[in-house]
């Protein structure tokens, strides 16, 4: 009766530890989506365009006020990537993109998510 209470002991130390282990792994962030060929990050300026006009630049939250100075003193080499929000209406991506594009001495392309650019 004790070494089938020990292994019923085991058994339920271990079921637990791995419905515990579960929770971390859901838990777990979302893998990130690389480059593609020819694409990469350092030589592309990215801006995101949040909800609630919400504005990054290669990651850092920017006032829509100052997108016009940062277009402008980047280099001529420099790609601008425009990647709004997959929860944006349509008509405020081509507003948003249209706008970019009017500012920006450069041409801006627009990356759509879960789209190869």
């Amino acid at each position: 009766m004790t070494h089938a209470l020990a292994c019923l002991v085991g058994l339920t130390l271990l079921l637990c530890g791995s419905v515990a282990a579960l929770a971390d792994l859901a838990r777990e962030r979302h893998p990130r989506r690389r480059p593609h060929s020819g694409e990469a990050l350092t030589g592309a300026l990215w801006i995101v365009q949040a909800p609630n006009d919400r504005w990054f630049v290669n990651g850092e939250p920017v006032s829509r006020g100052r997108l016009p100075g940062l277009l402008a003193s980047q280099p001529a080499s420099t790609e601008i990537r425009f990647l709004p929000a997959a929860t944006l209406p349509l008509g405020q991506v081509a507003r948003s993109l249209a706008h970019l594009r009017a500012i920006s001495p450069q041409p801006v392309g627009l990356s759509l998510p879960g789209k190869d650019p």
